[in-house]
């Protein structure tokens, strides 16, 4: 289905035309407009994909209308409807890429024959658009986030890797690993499609890591349009077979690393790149990292990971390289939990450098999102920790100074924010949400009423019972028979 604008002060042209459509049974919504700025801000809206425009309206003409709309929208096809025509008609006409125009009154077979090879062409660019966006799923495929961790870090057999990349119709062995920053996916698919290579790719905030399979891996990176793009390239050394992969991704992370801190927009692997990686202090970047994340910048803050993470196993590998990371990440967890309150972290893991990776990457994630959200309200978070814990403790007797004190505010202040924010004082607000699941545990029939009182918080039947009374109008034994 299209849509159809057609913009005519004669409410019968517009019917008219509405009409043949419908006789044709045309693919095509109807959009009407009385004047041009009308169908200026209707285009707008809806955006048709063929327009009809009256050229003499009041107000705003069609041609200046045609001007406006395909500022806008440069694949729109625009016809105009005349009743006069003029050499400075048809040069306008010509300037603003009209697909056609018709001198009114039209007769029906020339409406039906415009539409019908209009709709043709869009026919043909939606399915061209589409086995183009077919032929780039072939083409570049999305690795999971758990195949990557461990194609990363080297924990995939050659059995396991040759099976995945048969499924996505891959069968060249060689390529070359890069890490790309500053693409989202449509971008990254523009920057990739000239070089026809198939490519596997896996996104993260501040990354891309993509995975060129041909053989002429190097080569091909100095035919990337990277030089029009504000982004930047690290290109990890050719792998000559798919064992290879780990290495070419590191040295890509690396290179992308030594690029992001130089701002440069293209660096190739070197080992020359180690040393001053070598020589940058852990804690040092440990620092940076916490400063990036406690300012809500995870972008910044997954950057100096990937360094820090690339630094130590750089130099050091195996366990050596997990205790380093692990002591890191546990300082890096600790620091986090002190300055942003009511996060809730899981015990940084000491498994492997993957697992060690996957945890700083998440927690920077969280910790970020929570900075920033404390930046811009300090107490959206803490209220909905509250409204949290009470859904969690319903069972118990809650009081306002118990609560108050776990988010760390004092009673009194907590108490008029708390109706700011849950939209009822604590009390109406704790004994609806009691009420709402005794009522639920009463509709299943499971439970007494005895029970679903204790449920519930409540150590006395009656008050129960004259609390559930007054919230529902009905007594809580009614549920029951």
């Amino acid at each position: 289905m299209y849509t159809l604008l057609v913009a005519d002060d004669e409410p019968l042209e517009c019917e008219a035309i509405e009409m043949l459509v419908e006789l044709a049974g045309l693919p095509l919504k109807i959009v009407k407009a009385r004047n041009g700025l009308e169908a200026v801000r209707m285009a707008e809206l809806h955006r048709p994909e063929i327009v009809f425009l009256d050229i003499r309206m009041p107000g705003m003409d069609g041609i200046e209308a045609a001007r406006r709309i395909r500022r806008r929208d440069g694949e729109c096809r625009i016809v105009f409807l005349t009743a006069w025509s003029t050499f400075e008609f048809a040069r306008q006409a010509v300037k603003l890429s009209a697909s056609e125009y018709l001198v009114k009154p039209a007769q029906r077979k020339e409406v039906y024959d415009l539409l019908d090879r209009l709709v043709a062409t869009l026919d043909r660019k939606r399915a061209d658009e589409k086995q183009q966006s077919q032929e780039m799923k072939e083409v570049l495929n999305l690795f999971s986030r758990e195949f990557f961790a461990a194609l990363k870090h080297g924990r995939v057999g050659l059995e396991a890797m040759e099976n995945y990349f048969a499924l996505q119709g891959i069968r060249e062995r060689r390529g070359v690993a890069l890490v790309i920053g500053g693409l989202g996916d449509e971008e990254l698919r523009s920057l990739l499609r000239p070089l026809r290579v198939q490519s596997c790719y896996f996104p993260s905030p501040d990354r891309t890591t993509v995975l060129l399979f041909t053989p002429r891996g190097g080569a091909l990176v100095e035919q990337l349009p990277w030089e029009e793009r504000t982004l930047t390239i690290g290109s990890g050394v050719p792998f000559p077979s798919l064992e290879g992969i780990p290495r070419s991704i590191s040295t890509a992370s690396i290179a992308f690393n030594w690029a992001h801190k130089n701002r440069l927009r293209l660096q190739r692997y070197s080992e020359v790149l180690l040393s001053p990686q070598k020589r940058e202090h852990a804690h040092l970047l440990l620092r940076r990292m916490l400063s990036s994340t406690l300012e809500g910048d995870a972008r910044e803050a997954r950057t100096l990971a990937h360094v820090l993470i690339d630094t130590i196993t750089s130099s050091r590998g195996g366990e050596e390289a997990v205790e380093d990371l692990h002591e890191l990440v546990t300082l890096f967890s600790y620091e986090v939990a002190k300055n942003i309150p009511l996060l809730s972290l899981d015990k940084a893991p000491k498994g492997s450098v993957m697992e060690e990776e996957i945890y700083l990457m998440d927690l920077i994630d969280m910790a970020a999102q929570a900075a920033a959200t404390d930046r811009r309200d300090r107490y959206e978070r803490p209220f909905a920790f509250v409204r949290r814990y009470i859904d969690e403790h319903l069972d118990k007797p809650l009081s306002v100074e118990e609560v108050a004190s776990l988010v760390g505010i004092s009673g009194k202040y907590f108490s008029k924010l708390f109706r700011d924010y849950l939209g009822a004082p604590f009390i109406e607000y704790v004994n609806q949400k009691k009420m709402e699941k005794a009522r639920q545990l009463l509709g299943q029939g499971a439970a007494t009423v005895k029970e679903v009182a204790e449920a519930t918080g409540f150590t006395d039947t009656n008050y129960f019972s004259r609390v559930f009374r007054r919230r529902w109008g009905i007594s809580p034994s009614s549920l029951k028979e």
